[in-house]
C-alpha cells in the first residue's frame, strides 16, 4: 500500500476510536431532575451573554447542587453546536472531575451555580461576563472547591440555531464558533496548538486523499458525524448547526491563522486572540525590569559566598568538580559549581549563593511571574502526590508538609487520608494562597528550624518532597523534623539522586540538578546515617518506583530556554526583541517536532533507571520512636 494512503486509513481510525471515547465521557453526565423547592439563598448564578434561566431551572440546579454537596456547578445545555459539544467532550472527563481535586476548572463556559461564599473568596466582580469571562471564573472556582464543583446536563437549558436564549434573542457570538479559539486558548492556556490540531489531520487525509479516496471519504464522513456520536443521546446537535458544523468547526482556526499570517506580513496590528497564560500587567513587568536592573547593575558575584575547601556533610577535603552549571529554567546569568566529597559521596554548591543570592534565583520562579507555569507542572502531578500519600502508618491526625508552596500535595492528599488535617510551611507568599484555598488548614511561613520550638511534638507525619536539597543546612533541618514530631511520629523524604545516571547523561539540563537552586545533593546512606543520628529510625529507604518521569522533555525544553530565552523576561535586555520573538520560535518549532522523540527515550530508559539504586529521586521513611 501506498504510504500515503495510510494517512486517511489512520485518521479514519482516530475519529472513530476518539468519537466512542468522547461518547463514554458525556454518558457519564448527569442530568438534572426538576424539582419544586426555592433556591437556596446562598446560590448565586452566573450567565455568559445571552443566557437565560427561568425560576424553574433555577430551582432544579439548586436542588441538584444541595443534594449531592456541591458548591460549584457548570451547568450545560441539553442542545449545544457541535463545535462547543466536542470541545467541552475533550476539555473535560465527568467521571473523575470531581474527584480529581488538582484538574483544572472547566465546562461548557455557558452558566455556573456557585455558592456565595466561595464566589466572593475569588474576588471575582463579574457583570454580564463573556464565555471567556466564564473560563477564568470556573479554573478560580475549581481552586477554591476542588472536592466540590461538578458539570450537569440541565435540559431547559438549551440551544437552537446557535443557542437562541428562551427571551426569543438573537444568537450568541458562539453560535457560529466566532468566539472559539479564544475560548480555548483560555481553557488551555499551556497548550495553544490544540485548536489547530484538526486542521493538521485535515491536511494528512487531503496528502492520502489521491491514493486512498475511498478511506479519506470516510475520515470526512465519520468527522462530519463525530457529533451525533458524542452527544450520546444526552445532548442534542440541532439539524441545520451539524449540516454546516464541517464549515463552522474549522474557519475560527482557518481566520486566526490567515489573522496572524497577514498581520505578521504587512506588519499591521491585528486583533486577535491570545494564546498562552495570561501576560503581567505593563507597570508590573515595568517595576520588575526596573527591580532587576539595580540587582545586575550591582554585579552577580555578590550573591555568591567565599568558596570553601572541605566537605559541609563530612569535613573531607577530598573535593572534585561533579558539575559546572547554569539555569535552565529562567535563564538567569550566572555559572555555578558543584563539588563532591571523595570520602562521603555528598555532592553541594560550591561556593554557595548567599541569602540575597537565593532571593535573586528564587525570585519569580514560583511565586510572581513563575507562578502560572508552576501550577502548571504542580497540578499535573496528582499521581506523584497520592503515590507519596499512600504509606502504611495509622491514620495521621496532623501532618506537616514542609515546602508545601501552593498546597498541591495536601490537597490531593486528603483523597487518602480524608479525616487528616493537613497544615503547610514555607518560605514563600505561595503557602498563605494555600491556606485562602483550602488545600492547608494551617500556613506557616518561615525556615522550619526557626519555627519548630512552636509547633514541637504536634504532628504525626512530617513530609519534605523535594525539599532538603533547597537548605542550607540539611542536618538542621532534620533536627527541627525530629522536634515537631510526635512519639511514634512518622518522617518522609523524597530528593533528588545525584548518584542516579541521569545526572550524568543530561548535565545542567538534569532537572535534579536545578541549577542554582539547589544547595546539597545527599546520597541516601548519608542521609539515612544521619536521621539515625537525630533520634529516628529509618524504616524504609525507596528507589525506583520513586523515579519521575519526565527527565528527558524538560531537557528538551531547558535546551530551549538556555538557546533562546524569551525576550520579555525582565532580567534580559534585549536589543532587537522581535528578532529575538522569531528565533525563540523558529527553535520552539524544533523543539516541539523533537518532543516525541524525548518522550520515548524517557518511557524507554525507565526499566532501566528504574532498577536498583539507579532512579532520578529516592525516599526514606523514618520514625520517632
Amino acid at each position: 500500500m501506498n504510504r500515503r494512503a495510510l494517512l486517511p486509513v489512520a485518521a479514519c481510525a482516530g475519529v472513530g476510536i476518539n468519537g466512542l471515547r468522547l461518547r463514554a465521557r458525556m454518558r457519564a453526565l448527569a442530568v438534572i431532575a426538576p424539582a419544586d423547592e426555592p433556591v437556596h439563598p446562598s446560590h448565586v448564578f452566573l450567565l455568559a451573554d445571552g443566557v437565560r434561566l427561568d425560576e424553574s431551572a433555577r430551582r432544579a440546579a439548586s436542588a441538584h447542587a444541595l443534594r449531592e454537596g456541591l458548591t460549584v456547578l457548570d451547568l450545560v445545555p441539553a442542545e449545544l453546536p457541535a463545535h462547543e459539544l466536542l470541545d467541552l467532550a475533550r476539555l473535560v472527563d465527568p467521571a473523575r472531575y470531581r474527584t480529581q481535586r488538582l484538574e483544572r476548572g472547566r465546562g461548557a463556559f455557558r452558566a455556573l451555580l456557585v455558592d456565595r461564599d466561595v464566589l466572593e473568596r475569588t474576588g471575582l466582580d463579574l457583570k454580564d461576563p463573556s464565555r471567556v469571562d466564564l473560563v477564568a471564573a470556573t479554573a478560580a472556582l475549581k481552586l477554591l472547591a476542588p472536592a466540590s464543583t461538578d458539570l450537569a446536563i440541565l435540559p431547559s437549558l438549551t440551544t437552537a440555531d446557535g443557542f437562541t436564549p428562551a427571551d426569543g434573542g438573537p444568537p450568541t457570538g458562539s453560535a457560529d464558533g466566532s468566539d472559539r479559539v479564544a475560548v480555548q486558548f483560555a481553557a488551555r492556556p499551556w497548550e495553544p496548538g490544540q485548536p489547530f490540531f484538526p486542521l493538521a489531520r485535515d491536511l494528512a487525509v487531503a496528502a492520502g486523499a489521491t491514493a486512498a479516496p475511498g478511506w479519506a471519504l470516510g475520515a470526512a464522513v465519520l468527522s462530519w458525524l463525530q457529533p451525533l456520536v458524542v452527544g450520546a443521546g444526552r445532548i442534542r446537535v440541532p439539524a441545520a448547526d451539524l449540516v454546516r458544523s464541517p464549515l463552522t468547526r474549522r474557519r475560527p482556526a482557518l481566520r486566526t491563522l490567515a489573522s496572524a499570517v497577514g498581520g505578521a506580513v504587512t506588519g499591521s496590528g491585528v486583533d486577535l486572540p491570545r494564546p498562552g497564560p495570561p501576560t503581567p500587567e505593563p507597570a508590573v513587568l515595568a517595576a520588575k525590569r526596573r527591580e532587576y536592573a539595580a540587582d545586575l547593575a550591582a554585579g552577580i558575584d555578590r550573591f555568591l559566598e567565599p568558596a570553601t575547601t572541605s566537605c559541609p556533610w563530612c569535613g573531607g577535603t577530598d573535593l572534585s568538580l561533579a558539575l559546572r552549571g547554569a539555569d535552565a529554567i529562567q535563564v538567569k546569568p550566572g555559572v555555578f559549581r558543584y563539588d563532591r566529597c571523595g570520602g562521603c559521596g555528598h555532592v553541594f554548591q560550591n561556593p554557595r549563593l548567599t541569602l540575597d543570592g537565593l532571593a535573586f534565583y528564587y525570585r519569580d520562579t514560583y511565586s510572581g511571574l513563575g507562578s502560572g507555569l508552576t501550577e502548571e507542572l504542580f497540578r499535573r502531578n496528582t499521581d506523584s502526590y497520592l503515590e507519596r500519600a499512600r504509606i502504611d502508618v495509622p491514620t495521621p491526625r496532623r501532618w506537616l508538609d514542609v515546602g508545601g508552596g501552593f498546597g498541591h500535595f495536601c490537597a490531593a492528599a486528603r483523597e487518602v487520608w480524608p479525616t487528616t488535617s493537613f497544615d503547610g510551611l514555607d518560605i514563600g507568599a505561595a503557602i498563605g494562597e494555600a491556606e485562602r484555598r483550602g488545600w492547608v488548614d494551617q500556613a506557616y511561613r518561615g525556615l522550619l528550624p526557626d519555627l519548630a520550638g512552636t509547633m514541637s511534638g504536634r504532628y504525626d507525619v512530617v513530609s519534605m518532597f523535594h525539599y532538603l536539597e533547597h537548605t542550607r543546612d540539611p542536618r538542621a533541618e532534620l533536627r527541627a523534623a525530629a522536634e515537631v514530631l510526635a512519639p511514634g511520629g512518622h518522617l518522609l523524604i523524597e530528593v533528588p539522586n545525584a548518584q542516579s545516571p541521569a545526572a550524568r547523561w543530561y548535565g545542567t539540563y538534569w532537572p535534579g540538578w536545578f541549577v542554582p537552586q539547589h544547595q546539597h545533593l545527599v546520597p541516601a546512606d548519608n542521609l539515612t546515617a544521619a536521621l539515625g543520628e537525630v533520634g529516628l529510625e529509618v524504616l524504609d529507604v525507596r528507589f525506583g518506583e520513586t523515579h519521575q518521569r519526565g527527565d528527558a522533555p524538560v531537557v528538551f525544553w531547558g535546551m530551549w530556554q538556555r538557546a533562546t530565552p524569551s525576550p520579555a523576561v525582565p532580567w534580559r535586555e534585549v536589543s532587537r526583541p522581535g528578532l529575538a520573538r522569531g528565533r525563540r520560535a523558529l527553535v520552539g518549532a524544533a523543539v516541539f517536532t523533537a518532543m516525541p522523540a524525548a518522550i520515548a527515550w524517557d518511557m524507554a530508559s525507565r526499566p532501566y533507571l528504574t532498577t536498583g539504586r539507579r532512579s532520578n529521586a529516592y525516599r526514606i521513611l523514618a520514625r520517632l520512636p
